[in-house]
C-alpha cells in the first residue's frame, strides 16, 4: 500500500470528495436563507436522484463488473454476483442502521424520513385510543375511516366511586365511554332511586340527550371508579353536522335501542373495524408536523443526524477516492450526481433541523465536520484501494453503492414525489440522461 502512496494523488481525491460535499453547506445557506419552495427543491432533488441512479448503473455496477471480467478474467454472472451481492450488502447495512438511528433521532436530517416517522408516532399515540374505543359497540357502528375526525374530540375523564357524573333534567354536556369501571345508570324521584342498566368496560351512555338536545332523562352514578371517554357537545355537534353519516348511524342505533331495547346494533369485527380506523389515519398538518417536531425531538438526535448522515456521506466519499487516479481519466460522472443529490438534500435537511430546535450554528457546524469527515472517507479509499485487487475494489464500491442506492430508493425519490408531485419523473430522467452524457464525453 505504502509503495503506492502518492500525496499529490491522495490530496487531489480528498479535494474531489470535499467539492461534491460543500454543496451540504451552499444548500444549507439557501435552505435557511432563501427559503426556496418545496416544489423546487424537489425538482432539483429529482433531478440529482436521476444523475445518481445512473452513476450507480453505469459507473459502479457495471464498470466494476467489467473490471472484474476484462483484468480477472471472471465469468460475467459470476462478475454480476459479487456486484450484486456488495450491492444487496449494502442496501442492507444502511437499513439496518438507519430503522437504528431513526430511533434515537436520525430521522430528523431528512424531511421525508422526519414526516414518517413523526406519521407512525401520530399513529401510536392514535392507536392506543382506538384500541380503547375499539371495545366501544356504539363506536363500532360507525366507519372506521371517519374516526380520525372522531379521534379529535375524544379526552379522558377519571371519576371517583360513588359519585353522580350527571343527574336527571341536568342538559347535556357529553357522550360518554367507559373504559373501565362500573356506571349506574338511574331513575331518581323523589328520593327513590331506580336502577335502570348497569354498564361496565365498553358500553357508552349520554348520547340520547344530545341527539335530541333534551334534557338528561336518568342519572349516571359510578359504582367503583372509573375511566372514561367524553366527546364534549360542542365538539359532537359539529362532528355531526360536517359528518351526515355519522349522525345517521347515531339516529339508526338509537331507534334500534328503542324500539327494539338492544344494546349496541350490528357492527364489523373489532379487528378489522380497527386496521381501517389506524390504515386513514391521515399525514400530519403543518401545524400537527411543528408540534411534533418539538416534542419528539429527542435529546440524542443531534448526534444521531450526525450518524445518519455520515451512513449518507462516506459511502459516497470512498467511491470518490477508489476510483481517483488522475484528472484525465477520471470519470466527473459519479462526483456531479453527489454534488447535485447533496444540494436539495442539505436545503430539505435543514429546514427540518430548524423546526426541530437546532441553532444555524449547530447545523453549520454538522454539515461542516461531514464534509471533513468525507474528505477523510476518500483519502482512506484512495490509500486502500488505489491498488488494491480487481475483486476487492469492485466488492467495496459495490457495497458502497448499495448504501446509496438504498438512500436514494427510502429518502431522496419519496421526498421528492411528495413535494413536487409527478413532474419529478420528468425531472428524474433528466438527470439520468445529462449524467449519462457525461459518460460520452
Amino acid at each position: 500500500m505504502l509503495e503506492n502512496f502518492d500525496l499529490i494523488r491522495v490530496l487531489s481525491a480528498a479535494a474531489l470528495a470535499f467539492a461534491a460535499m460543500s454543496a451540504l453547506i451552499a444548500g444549507t445557506v439557501i435552505g435557511i436563507y432563501g427559503r426556496p419552495s418545496q416544489r423546487t427543491n424537489a425538482i432539483i432533488m429529482a433531478f440529482g436522484t436521476g444523475a445518481l441512479i445512473q452513476a450507480l448503473a453505469i459507473d459502479l455496477a457495471y464498470h466494476g463488473a467489467n473490471r472484474l471480467i476484462h483484468e480477472s478474467d471472471y465469468e460475467g454472472l459470476v462478475a454480476w454476483s459479487l456486484v450484486a451481492f456488495g450491492f444487496l450488502l449494502g442496501g442492507l447495512g444502511y437499513y439496518i442502521g438507519n430503522k437504528a438511528l431513526d430511533k434515537k433521532g436520525g430521522a430528523f436530517r431528512h424531511p421525508a424520513l422526519a414526516k414518517f416517522y413523526f406519521l407512525k408516532k401520530k399513529r401510536d399515540e392514535k392507536a392506543r385510543v382506538l384500541e380503547k374505543l375499539s371495545n366501544i359497540d356504539l363506536l363500532r357502528s360507525l366507519p372506521p375511516q371517519d374516526m380520525e375526525a372522531v379521534l379529535e374530540t375524544v379526552k379522558p375523564v377519571s371519576v371517583e366511586g360513588g359519585q353522580f357524573i350527571f343527574h336527571k333534567g341536568d342538559e347535556a354536556d357529553g357522550l360518554y365511554l367507559i373504559i373501565d369501571g362500573q356506571v349506574q345508570i338511574m331513575d331518581r324521584n323523589e328520593n327513590i332511586s331506580h336502577t335502570l342498566a348497569t354498564l361496565q368496560a365498553g358500553d357508552s351512555f349520554g348520547e340520547m340527550a344530545l341527539l335530541t338536545g333534551e334534557p338528561r332523562l336518568a342519572s349516571a352514578y359510578t359504582v367503583t371508579p372509573v375511566n372514561l371517554l367524553k366527546i364534549e357537545k360542542a365538539k359532537f355537534n359539529d362532528l355531526i353536522k360536517n359528518s351526515p353519516y355519522l349522525r345517521g348511524a347515531l339516529e339508526q342505533l338509537n331507534t334500534q335501542r328503542i324500539l327494539q331495547n338492544v344494546q349496541g346494533a350490528p357492527n364489523m369485527d373489532k379487528d378489522h373495524w380497527l386496521r381501517i380506523a389506524l390504515s386513514n389515519i391521515e399525514r400530519l398538518s403543518k401545524t400537527e408536523e411543528y408540534a411534533f417536531f418539538q416534542k419528539h425531538a429527542p435529546k440524542g438526535a443531534p448526534f444521531a443526524i450526525f450518524l445518519g448522515a455520515l451512513m449518507d456521506v462516506i459511502p459516497e466519499s470512498i467511491v470518490i477516492g477508489a476510483s481517483y487516479s488522475d484528472f484525465n481519466s477520471y470519470r466527473f460522472t459519479f462526483l456531479a450526481a453527489v454534488f447535485l443529490a447533496n444540494f436539495p438534500e442539505a436545503m430539505a435537511s435543514s429546514n427540518a433541523m430548524v423546526k426541530a430546535g437546532f441553532s444555524r450554528s449547530r447545523i453549520f457546524s454538522l454539515w461542516s465536520m461531514l464534509i471533513v469527515t468525507g474528505a477523510i472517507a476518500a483519502i482512506a479509499g484512495n490509500v486502500f484501494l488505489f491498488a488494491a485487487p480487481p475483486a476487492i475494489i469492485t466488492f467495496v464500491e459495490a457495497i458502497a453503492g448499495g448504501a446509496i442506492l438504498g438512500m436514494v430508493a427510502s429518502v431522496m425519490m419519496p421526498e421528492a414525489y411528495e413535494d413536487g408531485g409527478s413532474e419529478v419523473g420528468l425531472a428524474t430522467i433528466a438527470g439520468f440522461l445529462v449524467a449519462f452524457l457525461f459518460t460520452f464525453i
